[in-house]
């Protein structure tokens, strides 16, 4: 809290498995009342969510870490502002990315009626597949390229910037980054020693080449059904068993949670148990984790507004999740266009985890978000810059942002939102099994799509 108070509340999300205190300077900076929470537990540990000694997980530790710590966070710091200015908060409202965006989500799902708007960006509301999804790569590269593996970082980055170079003007204009990284099919194989245009320094064995398509491709079980979504194209992921996915709180807890035993390792496990490991984390974190339901009706009700974005180059957290989120939203209430007079997604291409990145970066989210909530106004557009690519749309989806085709592409009046990348084709191939049910062979709306990938889908292996 600060003096010139503005009489509004800025919640501020937290990021990994929490465990501290994030800054809320950018909320009393800006005349906010700001406020964050640790999620109940001191470290960014795993180990806090399992009790060792039964082998059970600790509910309560994870209802704090993943609802009410949060419902808490913001309860208070409306509570202390009325007893500290001595007048109720005239607006509440959530900023957060990462599992900051995941907070919001679970907030606006909730207790959606006591908030006025919600920033969510990258969220990682799908943690269970979410995190076991992140360990594909290593586990890919294990499986395929032997022990101790031979597909370095430094290689796998490699064969991103090829992809990107080959694919970069099927957006419509040569810049370094991806409009929809979907679009490309560049073929890690390219990338083999000895191959016209390979790089000296990182070339490819075959092996390694068929690891790095793969881990684009993205998890599937047994019978070729996807799982979960790849990083992709043009996001340098790890594919070592390091950070980030290696790290304190990082991927391997989801083993350690599912297998209720700090002491788990999954790393010598054969790809074959991929999804089993990931049927099993859904079956037993997922109720307790997971925010799967699209029925944000709380929100929707009570007026309330959602800006939602995610980096198109996001190497932590797969951006196409949140499109099968907001699809999901969109099959809930009604369509796109409806959806949109309240709860809009914005992709950001080229951008990495939460900002950064060689895309432009997103401008001024959080104050868009408080001006359509404040004014009405929903945002047709939102700015993003950078030095080198100078400014352009985001766009809310299912729209992108087209060159016009003339003008300096530096400037943002060369730019207009348009067209709709939720193609059939685009929306068939992110088609993945039944939840709780990853071993299997029934895909989720599966009737709308004719595709190999439907054979025998009225059978399941569970």
């Amino acid at each position: 809290m600060q003096g010139a108070w503005n009489g509004k509340v800025r919640n501020i999300g937290g990021g990994g498995l929490q465990g501290n205190l994030s800054s809320i300077t950018a909320a009393t900076n800006t005349g906010y009342v700001g406020s964050n929470t640790d999620t109940g537990h001191p470290t960014g540990s795993p180990a806090f969510a399992v009790i060792e000694d039964t082998h059970e997980l600790n509910y309560g530790t994870l209802d704090d870490f993943l609802v009410e710590s949060i419902h808490q966070q913001y309860k208070w710091a409306l509570a202390l502002t009325k007893v500290y200015y001595g007048t109720a908060a005239t607006r509440n409202y959530w900023d957060g990315c990462s599992t900051g965006g995941r907070e919001g989500l679970s907030m606006a799902l909730n207790f959606g009626e006591d908030f006025d708007g919600f920033l969510t960006g990258a969220p990682a509301n799908f943690h269970t597949r979410l995190q076991v999804a992140t360990v594909w790569p290593f586990w890919v590269n294990k499986e395929l390229t032997g022990t101790p593996i031979t597909l370095s970082q430094a290689k796998m980055n490699a064969a991103n910037a090829s992809a990107v170079a080959a694919c970069d003007a099927l957006d419509g204009v040569t810049d370094g980054i991806l409009g929809d990284p979907r679009a490309c099919t560049y073929d890690a194989k390219n990338n083999i020693c000895g191959q016209p245009g390979a790089p000296a320094a990182n070339c490819l064995t075959l092996q390694e080449a068929e690891a790095v398509n793969r881990i684009w491709d993205g998890p599937r079980n047994d019978h070729g059904l996807r799982i979960w979504f790849p990083f992709g194209r043009g996001a340098n992921a790890g594919v070592t068993n390091q950070p980030p996915f290696g790290g304190p709180g990082g991927s391997l807890g989801i083993f350690t949670w599912s297998h209720r035993d700090l002491n788990f390792d999954f790393t010598s496990e054969p790809l074959s148990q991929f999804d089993d490991e990931t049927k099993l984390a859904t079956r037993v974190v997922a109720p307790y984790s997971d925010i799967i339901s699209t029925d944000l009706h709380r929100a929707k009700k009570s007026g309330a507004k959602i800006l939602m974005w995610h980096g198109g180059a996001d190497q932590l957290i797969p951006w196409r999740q949140s499109v099968h989120y907001y699809r999901e939203a969109a099959e809930r209430y009604d369509g796109f266009k409806d959806l949109q007079r309240w709860f809009r997604f914005y992709l950001a291409p080229g951008v990495t985890h939460c900002g950064g990145g060689a895309g432009p970066q997103p401008q001024a989210l959080f104050d868009t978000m408080v001006n359509w909530v404040e004014t009405g106004n929903a945002p047709a557009s939102i700015v993003s810059q950078n030095a080198t690519l100078g400014s352009r749309p985001m766009c809310p989806y299912p729209q992108t942002a087209i060159y016009n085709g003339s003008g300096e592409p530096k400037l943002f009046t060369s730019w207009h939102c348009g067209g709709n990348i939720e193609t059939r084709a685009n929306a068939c191939m992110d088609r993945v099994v039944k939840y709780q049910h990853e071993t299997g062979r029934r895909l989720e709306d599966a009737d709308d799509c004719k595709h190999d990938d439907d054979r025998g889908r009225d059978h399941d292996r569970d």
